[in-house]
């Protein structure tokens, strides 16, 4: 009985991988991917800190067997605050200020929202209002 050398063991692991990778059933966009580093014995355990709940497979990427975590992308998620919104904070009249305004949009939009606050007048002082401009 022939016995196998230790190269020839790694290559039909390989293989396994890569055929049991190429076979599992994968809905597109519900199955991320992401290599962490070369192949070894710590694979699995690199993914699962990386990702929890990963599978780790060692898989060749331009002939280097390398670590590639699968995981659930979860729920496609717009960036946070990715638009400019604006909203007026009602007419302040002739008691409208800058820096009143600004310090209202900033409490009421803060941290990342970047509140920011302006008076703006469509004609007479009386009917000038405070608009806030903030990341939606």
């Amino acid at each position: 009985m022939a016995t196998l050398s230790r190269s020839s063991c790694i290559i039909i692991v390989l293989l396994v991988f890569i055929t049991a990778g190429t076979l599992m059933p994968m809905a597109e966009g519900d199955v991320c991917t992401e290599d962490v580093g070369t192949c070894g014995d710590d694979c699995s355990s690199r993914c699962a800190s990386a990702h929890a709940g990963a599978k780790a497979a060692c898989v060749l990427n331009n002939n280097i067997p390398v670590c590639r975590c699968y995981f659930d992308c979860g729920p496609s998620v717009p960036p946070p605050y990715s638009k400019t919104c604006k909203l007026s904070l009602g007419i302040w009249g002739e008691r409208c200020s800058e820096e009143d305004c600004n310090s209202q949009c900033a409490a009421k939009y803060p941290g990342p929202q970047q509140g920011m606050g302006y008076c703006y007048s469509v004609g007479a002082p009386v009917y000038t209002s405070c608009f806030c401009e903030y990341k939606c």
